[in-house]
């Protein structure tokens, strides 16, 4: 029988490490040409949308559609064999995927033993980001920049408590980035966020706030300069990363410069020179909500943590 998990529940069961761990196996099956990833679409209804993407996993035997608008988030899970296996609300599912996936991409591609992080955002999904590198040990210490100060104090304050590393409120997003060796955006911004001058030599970028092709958060020089590029899915970035689209329609970028993370999964320590940049421009896609889903239905039923649906 179908079961329905809540957020509270979702909460609950997918801890940071075991979700990251859970999208590398994803990516690895991706790798291995076990995984399928469905990209977004849009679905204009009337006045409202519908976002509707999806993915499998064969090992696992698992398949799961994802749909979001104005009424929440919310997956649903699938069985090769059982069919429908459970509806799971997809809001925490989504941060704790996209925080995981910043995490999976950074250990493929950022330098070693990078642990001070600027993070422009302070938001909930500004949140599982810190949560997410924190869990694979590339925090030592976090400069937080958001434009409402009450905001930025109360969630640097929240940050350091949850974490054990310093926290700091930085005075711009300039500020946030200098001397990172890794930074973070996570905004709705439609304009730039974070600028190439601010960078410094060998960061790695985690560009995940924007997924739409009318919202970019970073400056185009960063993705000219940089010596990778990667994103979770290449087809859904040629609908949705706007400062690879524009770049591309300009003639200064070719799409065949954009790696997927599942080659970088499979091929771990690629080379990189010591002053490298690096980017990770995260989409959110449906194979990492297959894969959440199937760690959260699993210790949901072990647990007996669940609603009949």
């Amino acid at each position: 029988m179908p079961i329905y998990l809540k957020e509270s529940d979702v909460a609950a069961l997918a801890d940071m490490p075991s979700a990251i761990t859970a999208l590398r196996d994803a990516f690895l099956a991706q790798a291995r040409g076990e995984a399928v990833n469905v990209p977004r679409t849009r679905w204009a209804v009337g006045k409202r949308r519908l976002n509707v993407m999806g993915g499998g996993i064969r090992p696992s035997a698992r398949y799961a559609l994802k749909a979001y608008g104005s009424s929440g988030y919310h997956v649903l899970l699938y069985s090769e064999e059982e069919g429908l296996l459970a509806v799971i609300e997809a809001d925490a599912l989504g941060q704790i995927r996209t925080g995981a996936a910043s995490a999976v991409a950074t250990e493929a591609v950022a330098r070693r033993k990078a642990g001070r992080v600027g993070l422009i955002g302070a938001g909930r999904q500004a949140r599982t980001q810190a949560v997410a590198l924190h869990a694979i040990g590339a925090i030592e210490e976090l400069a937080v920049f958001a434009r409402d100060r009450a905001r930025l104090e109360a969630f640097c304050a929240g940050l350091a408590n949850e974490l054990g590393v310093p926290v700091r409120a930085a005075a711009s997003a300039a500020d946030a980035a200098a001397n990172a060796d890794i930074v973070v955006t996570a905004t709705t911004s439609a304009q730039p966020v974070l600028l190439n001058a601010w960078l410094a030599p060998g960061a790695h970028v985690n560009a995940m706030g924007a997924n739409a092709a009318a919202r970019r958060e970073l400056d185009p020089e960063i993705v000219l300069q940089a010596s990778l590029l990667v994103t979770d899915d290449v087809e859904q970035a040629k609908a949705e990363a706007a400062e690879f689209i524009e770049l591309h329609a300009a003639g200064r970028l070719d799409w065949a410069r954009v790696m997927p993370l599942h080659r970088l999964v499979a091929a771990p320590n690629v080379p990189r020179a010591e002053g490298a940049l690096t980017v990770f421009k995260s989409l959110g896609i449906g194979l990492e909500d297959v894969a959440i889903a199937s760690l959260v239905y699993e210790r949901a039923v072990a647990s007996r943590r669940f609603s009949p649906l």
